[in-house]
């Protein structure tokens, strides 16, 4: 028996116990809350700094930043202007993150 405890190591302790990592991870949260979001599937197009232009539906925005939606997977250049009236955003933005056809901007 003590080669078995000796292979496969002690009991983990109840300090490194789930509930302690999962309190310690919602402790360190950001102290600002993120600003609201609206829910929109409206169109909208976003012009590159060459001028070509791409339409795209807008999911959801805010007053900092938009998630558009592409009908293909899309490589975005880092800064583009997004021109989404429907919901009120348009102006310059910066690429904050992209998966597949799915885009988060910033609005700057």
């Amino acid at each position: 028996m003590a080669l078995m405890t000796r292979k496969f190591g002690q009991k983990k302790s109840a300090a490194a116990a789930p509930s302690s990592r999962i309190a310690q991870a919602v402790s360190t949260q950001h102290a600002t809350p993120r600003p609201l979001r609206g829910t929109a599937y409206r169109e909208a197009s976003v012009v590159f700094e060459s001028g070509y232009s791409l339409r795209c539906i807008v999911l959801d925005y805010s007053k900092t930043g938009v998630r558009l939606r592409f009908p293909t997977n899309e490589v975005l250049p880092p800064r583009l202007i997004v021109k989404a009236a429907a919901v009120g955003v348009s102006g310059p933005a910066r690429v904050i993150w992209q998966h597949n056809s799915e885009v988060g901007l910033e609005l700057i």
